[in-house]
């Protein structure tokens, strides 16, 4: 591996918030609007929250809020299996209580669990929620429930995982989405690696589930950004889990020897990963590289057990969820697309990565 190492600038900037006509419902057309985004600001928070407003009717963000204590948000998580999603939730739910909305938050076990959300929104439409965050399991999976929730008049927001352009079209829904660009966050991994590891690395690549928007996006902007400094000689789905990401990587070490370095897109098969890895002796030979910079991952790229991971910012995307639901009870428009950023977090600058995180906790 190249000598020369840097550090990733840590850069997000602050969603701009924009009102204009009436929208209201699933079927309806968000603004046209790629607003700048922030950090996300959030403390863990466990089971159904209901907060309050802030002072004298005032919101977070310093505009001006209607009184939402009839209004309940039904959040739709992936799992809450996983820290990053239980981060995502928890940012949701803070914010709800900063603006006095009640919040339901519910998920299914594993992260493929589109049976599981299918019958939560259904669950959540019998129980008249006012609005639905959804956090989709299933990137073309869940259609027959955003049907129901249109014929409902029950407005969405997604986040995180994208549901395709396809079967919006299908349902013929024009729904807004927040989270990571997944591609770019993958490219800068790519890139980093590029920089840094020698022409024709072997490469083992963990990926995510087959179908998902995140997985493809993750796949493929590593591989763009890494070109042809890495030489691919494996790769196998391993579905964001710890358990199926050690399989995999075992199989791939037994049958590739000789590999060097372990894309995983995401942290958890990451972990998995460091598990055959140590086992199989070859802490020197192998480095990895995650995606979500959970805790656990962080910690792996202090002790150098991970040579990096790609940072996102989850609780932004709930809160940011939580801040356009109110925008449409409020009669007004959402936006319609928000980036909450990536950055490559390494032992140059996971110490103040870190330290941010403790602002929230």
């Amino acid at each position: 591996m190249k000598r020369n190492m840097t550090a990733a600038v840590m850069a997000l900037a602050m969603s701009t918030v924009m009102t204009a006509a009436a929208l209201s419902g699933c079927g309806q057309t968000p603004k046209e609007t790629v607003p700048e985004t922030t950090k996300a600001q959030t403390e863990a928070q466990t089971a159904e929250t209901t907060g309050e407003s802030g002072k004298d009717g005032e919101s977070s963000t310093g505009a001006a809020s209607g009184s939402y204590e009839d209004k309940t948000i039904g959040f739709v998580g992936m799992t809450l299996n996983n820290e990053y999603h239980i981060t995502l939730a928890n940012g949701a739910k803070v914010e709800a209580e900063a603006k006095g909305v009640k919040i339901e938050v519910q998920a299914g076990d594993q992260h493929a669990s589109a049976d599981a959300q299918l019958g939560i929104i259904e669950n959540m439409i019998a129980n008249k929620v006012d609005g639905i965050l959804l956090v989709p399991s299933s990137s073309d999976g869940l259609e027959s429930a955003l049907t129901k929730c249109k014929e409902a008049n029950i407005p969405i927001i997604n986040l995180d995982t994208k549901l395709t352009d396809e079967s919006l079209a299908n349902v013929g829904l024009d729904i807004p989405f927040y989270g990571t660009n997944n591609y770019e966050g993958a490219k800068l991994a790519g890139e980093y690696v590029a920089k840094n590891f020698e022409q024709g690395t072997k490469t083992a690549i963990l990926k995510g589930i087959e179908g998902q928007t995140n997985a493809a996006d993750r796949y493929n902007g590593f591989l763009e950004g890494a070109g042809d400094t890495v030489t691919i000689v494996a790769e196998q789905t391993a579905n964001w889990e710890v358990d199926q990401g050690y399989t995999a990587a075992q199989n791939i070490i037994s049958a590739n020897p000789d590999v060097e370095l372990f894309f995983c897109c995401n942290d958890n098969m990451g972990i998995g990963a460091l598990r055959a890895i140590k086992e199989a002796n070859m802490q020197e030979q192998i480095q990895i590289i995650g995606f979500d910079a959970v805790s656990e991952a962080l910690n792996l790229v202090e002790n150098g057990e991970f040579l990096a991971t790609v940072a996102q910012y989850p609780a932004e995307m709930g809160k940011l969820g939580v801040d356009n639901m109110l925008k449409l009870f409020d009669g007004g428009e959402a936006e319609s697309y928000i980036d909450t950023g990536t950055e490559v977090i390494t032992k140059d600058n996971v110490g103040e990565f870190k330290d941010y995180l403790k602002t929230f906790e």
